[in-house]
């Protein structure tokens, strides 16, 4: 990777929001962010990932570490929700 004089401030900016959908067997994840207060679209940038659905469970679980929570437990199905199909 070259080094220039503002390397190291191209690789920072601000989560601004992020969606999901399904892949297949991926996660399509897209992610927006910007170095600097949004004055116009311009100013926003936008990343698209593939992530296995393994590394979706991997990021979802170190991002819960990192700021000191645990993942909620999975809600068990109730009866009518099985008789129901949901």
């Amino acid at each position: 990777m070259a080094e220039g004089k503002n390397s190291g401030d191209e690789n920072f900016g601000i989560l601004l929001g992020w969606s999901s959908t399904p892949a297949g067997e991926r996660i399509a994840l897209k992610m927006q962010s910007t170095r600097k207060i949004v004055e116009s679209d311009e100013d926003v940038r936008e990343f698209r990932y593939f992530l296995s659905k393994e590394q979706a469970v991997q990021l979802g679980n170190y991002l819960f570490t990192v700021v000191g929570e645990t993942a909620p437990a999975p809600r068990k199905r109730g009866f009518f929700r099985r008789l129901m199909g949901g």
